[in-house]
């Protein structure tokens, strides 16, 4: 049989221009600093969730109570406001290099003069960075609502290892009615994960 090949049409194509694209506008500082804000509360609201799954894990006849937590929220949000100076002195350090340096750049950390005003952005993102996570620090209402979301957050995934432990079991003869034990402590954890919801 014989090979054929089929030739296709070639479309003629534009030369690009990029003069058609639309100018890039950089974010606004509020902008920026509230995508910031999200990212550090996901990472307060982890450390405080794996606190409580630690505590809850390694504690004899553990009980709940928010207050500990409340103080390990504080300290991840202090400790972040912490990396957000070093960020800004670093910056503010690297501005004052690039203001000086001539030529061309070598790699994308590598700041020259016409750098100057992306540096300022982020040196002054940095700083309201650091200033907003020291203001919700000492915030006792913001405080508590990260920790009640991360309480959730451990307490639904303490429940769903129960359960995947529980389900995973090999099931033996049942003569003690261990099923329904087991049933009802399913509902059980079902209906205290509803609670804390």
């Amino acid at each position: 049989m014989p090979f054929f090949r089929r030739r296709t049409r070639r479309v003629p194509m534009r030369p690009f221009d990029e003069a058609g694209l639309d100018a890039v506008r950089p974010a606004t500082l509020e902008r920026a600093l509230e995508e910031g804000m999200l990212l550090a509360e996901f990472s307060v609201r982890m450390t405080v969730r794996n606190a409580i799954i630690t505590e809850m894990l390694t504690t004899q006849d553990a009980v709940f109570a928010p207050a500990p937590f409340v103080e390990v929220a504080r300290r991840a949000l202090l400790a972040l406001a912490d990396e957000a100076d070093a960020t800004e002195a670093r910056i503010a350090t690297e501005h004052r290099f690039a203001a000086v340096l001539e030529g061309e750049p070598e790699h994308s950390h590598d700041y020259r003069p016409a750098d100057a005003i992306n540096l300022r952005r982020r040196e002054a993102l940095s700083r309201a960075t650091a200033d907003e996570l020291r203001r919700r620090s000492r915030d006792d209402e913001y405080l508590a609502h990260a920790v009640e979301l991360a309480h959730a957050e451990a307490w639904g995934e303490i429940s769903r290892e129960i359960e995947l432990r529980i389900d995973s079991a090999t099931t033996a003869p049942d003569p003690l009615g261990m099923s329904e034990r087991l049933d009802d402590l399913r509902q059980e954890l079902r209906r205290l994960a509803q609670r804390t919801d």
